[in-house]
């Protein structure tokens, strides 16, 4: 177990004396990282240091968890960075691996990091595993937790040591870097630390893929619900989002038609939300109620000129890789497009 080291202080005077007043027209201000401050705590745990409420210098410029990192400090020879969000079970792990492999073929040297600290095993190389700094158990047996309680209370601690990561990983030699975030969507999207790892890990050149679950988008309103999810986490985080819909393999032919459809053709779309509405209004209305508020969600989206796109994905057979690389490249540009027949290579993937 590795013990975290915040780079932050309990006092103002320590804050001011470590930054040594450095920075204009900074304010300083009191930040919580955890809810959980006001819990016993038993022995001097090592967790105790990010717990306690802090002080932070904040630039002007930055936003308010930059805990003093600026545009000054973004490299532009940095590698693209892909967070890979979506719900629990949607296959973000399954994507990072088939990604990892798939780039190494093409001699795209895919850099990846697990900021999960429940995955019970992942399957890819990380550069980084949050595991080696935050163990999931540990947090609950300290503060007699259970899993959800302790995977919030591992998001703080780990947003409290974004810059030490990005130290680590600061140098390292690739294409493009793959973040493979919690399984549970919330702790990454919605989280105020997640806008601190953003900011840091990202240094201003990430992209975000949003992973769309195969099951739940077979349904107009869940289809719905999806994109409305896609659009909040890329409203709360500011990224170019690109949305895929993840495990394609396992659809029949005709329901993947139909989805990507729906992801093309919002009129389609809202077509099928009025058939699920009438469908359902001969059963019970609240089904009805379902669907009537799904396609106000649908205009409102149409009226926001919210078209989401929705490209097919399958880890498992490799499919839609090169549409992931692709996003990210359109976005940042530079990667591996230099060598000799990439982009060759990349057309012949996709099609």
């Amino acid at each position: 177990m590795i013990p975290p080291r915040c780079h932050l202080s309990r006092s103002r005077e320590g804050v001011e004396g470590a930054l040594g007043n450095r920075e204009a027209g900074a304010v300083v201000v009191l930040t919580w990282l955890s809810p959980f401050e006001g819990r016993p705590r038993r022995g001097s745990s090592w967790y105790n240091g990010c717990l306690s409420p802090i002080y932070s210098i904040l630039e002007e410029s930055s936003s308010p968890y930059a805990l003093g990192i600026g545009n000054e400090t973004m490299d532009g020879t940095a590698p693209p960075v892909l967070f890979v969000v979506g719900t629990a079970g949607a296959g973000k792990s399954s994507l990072v691996t088939a990604f990892q492999r798939w780039a190494r073929f093409l001699e795209v040297e895919a850099l990846t990091i697990n900021l999960d600290p429940g995955a019970e095993r992942v399957h890819y190389d990380p550069e980084f595993d949050v595991r080696d700094l935050i163990s999931l158990s540990e947090v609950m047996d300290e503060y007699d937790l259970g899993p959800n309680g302790a995977q919030i209370l591992a998001a703080d601690l780990v947003a409290a040591q974004a810059i030490d990561i990005h130290e680590e990983l600061d140098g390292l030699a690739g294409d493009i870097m793959v973040i493979d975030t919690p399984g549970q969507v919330e702790l990454f999207a919605f989280r105020e630390a997640s806008s601190h790892l953003v900011e840091v890990l990202g240094q201003g050149r990430a992209c975000l893929a949003f992973l769309f679950d195969p099951m739940l988008s077979q349904t107009p309103s869940g289809f719905v619900s999806q994109m409305l999810l896609s659009s909040i986490v890329h409203f709360r985080l500011g990224l170019p989002t690109a949305n895929f819909l993840s495990k394609a393999d396992l659809l029949e032919p005709e329901v993947l038609e139909k989805i990507v459809e729906w992801g093309e053709n919002l009129g389609a779309l809202e077509a099928a939300l009025y058939a699920e509405s009438a469908d359902q209004s001969m059963g019970h209305g609240a089904g009805s109620q379902r669907a009537e508020f799904a396609i106000g969600q649908l205009r409102m989206m149409q009226h926001a000129s919210i078209q989401p796109g929705l490209i097919p994905l399958s880890s498992e057979e490799e499919e839609g890789l090169a549409d992931v690389l692709t996003f990210v490249q359109t976005v940042y540009g530079a990667m591996a497009d230099t060598r000799d027949g990439f982009a060759g290579d990349i057309e012949h993937e996709r099609h």
